[in-house]
């Protein structure tokens, strides 16, 4: 219904003939006095009801607030409570209609009310911009030298005056350097996060780094459960749910990674791959808690291997995501961001961030060169 012209397949284009040489049909039968001209209304009603509620619940996913469901709720009673008024009749086209013929135009107009307050909203929201934040989170992974992280994140600094303000940039570099690019970014709005942080809060911990320790260098984000963690230091839910809890202790705002592998993909599980890394550790967290969350899908196929998932496939997940959020969290799942972290790079961020529950992404190796992240940044549309 929501298709152009153009984009209708064969079998939609047979249908909407179809349904079209029906109604040419019946309404000639009706005229020619063959058939109760309420057969003809009933027929309106069945397609025009189909259309009504399949419009209204793709318009009510895209509404970003509880408030604006609140108000499309509210305008779409009153315009049926006005359209089904006792001077309704007046616009009946035959005065001497049978009751049963009333009904059907009565109920035509109810629903071309209903429709109308459907459309009138759709146009409202249609280019409203998303109310969540954008972030363009840079993960550098072990990559470049202190000296060249320096550069990479002057780099950064020195062109973010060419992406919209709106956009908010991270960057994770790796440990050694962390306090190295603070003072590169200082003066700029852009943040700092790390790309890991220890499950514990101190102590006999040979080579970790403590939350609190990361957090005194100036860090606001901390990357976890990424993929490569998981698969190459064998990161559990148990380990994670220590870990996020030692990053809400420290003020740190977690970017929780979650996403399936190929095999899984394949075998149609990525739905319940990702509902399980949710479910295990971020409903694990407190309704405070929640509203300081990013939350970071990695189609793990997609990492470093040059394949991207479809800008289409990116919102199937991303809309699951949230779905799997506000079963447990409710409506304020609504504002949580959800990066997308496959292979993203200048050549398809707009594509991807133009989908409806795409609020950024989490980027690899286009994050080591300032022009290319600064670039992915320009995606959004301002």
């Amino acid at each position: 219904m929501n298709r152009s012209f153009r984009n209708l397949t064969t079998r939609q284009a047979v249908g909407c003939l179809t349904v079209g040489t029906v109604f040419v049909a019946l309404w000639t039968f009706a005229a020619a006095g063959f058939l109760p001209k309420w057969i003809y209304y009933a027929g309106y009603d069945v397609v025009l009801t189909a259309w009504w509620l399949r419009s209204a619940m793709q318009l009510w996913a895209k509404l970003p607030t509880r408030n604006a469901r609140g108000k499309f709720v509210f305008w779409t009673y009153a315009a049926i409570f006005l359209a089904a008024m006792p001077m309704t009749d007046w616009l009946l086209p035959d005065a001497g209609a049978t009751r049963t013929e009333r009904f059907f135009v009565k109920s035509l107009l109810v629903l071309a009310a209903g429709i109308a307050i459907t459309l009138i909203y759709s146009l409202l929201y249609k280019n409203k911009p998303k109310m969540r934040k954008k972030i363009v989170a840079g993960n550098w992974k072990m990559n470049t030298l202190p000296a060249e992280g320096v550069e990479l994140a002057k780099g950064v600094v020195a062109g973010r005056s060419e992406v919209c303000s709106c956009v908010n940039f991270i960057v994770c570099p790796p440990f050694t350097h962390l306090s190295e690019v603070a003072a590169a970014l200082k003066g700029s709005d852009i943040e700092l996060g790390a790309q890991n942080c220890a499950a514990e809060a101190k102590g006999a911990y040979t080579g970790e780094v403590a939350a609190s320790m990361i957090a005194a260098l100036g860090c606001k984000y901390v990357i976890l459960g990424h993929s490569e963690r998981r698969q190459y230091y064998g990161e559990t839910s148990e380990t994670l749910n220590k870990k996020m809890a030692q990053a809400y202790a420290n003020g740190l705002t977690p970017i929780y990674c979650v996403g399936e592998n190929l095999a899984e993909r394949e075998a149609g599980k990525h739905f319940d791959v990702v509902k399980a890394q949710i479910e295990e550790v971020v409903y694990n967290l407190t309704a405070e808690q929640f509203k300081n969350l990013v939350i970071a899908y990695e189609p793990v196929w997609a990492i470093g291997t040059g394949k991207t998932a479809t800008a289409d496939q990116a919102q199937e997940i991303h809309a699951h995501i949230r779905k799997v959020l506000t079963a447990k969290f409710g409506a304020v799942a609504e504002d949580c961001p959800i990066l997308y972290g496959g292979s993203c790079k200048p050549s398809n961020a707009a594509e991807i961030f133009a989908k409806q529950d795409v609020d950024g992404g989490l980027i690899g190796g286009a994050a080591l060169k300032a022009e290319d992240f600064l670039a992915i940044g320009k995606g959004f549309s301002k």
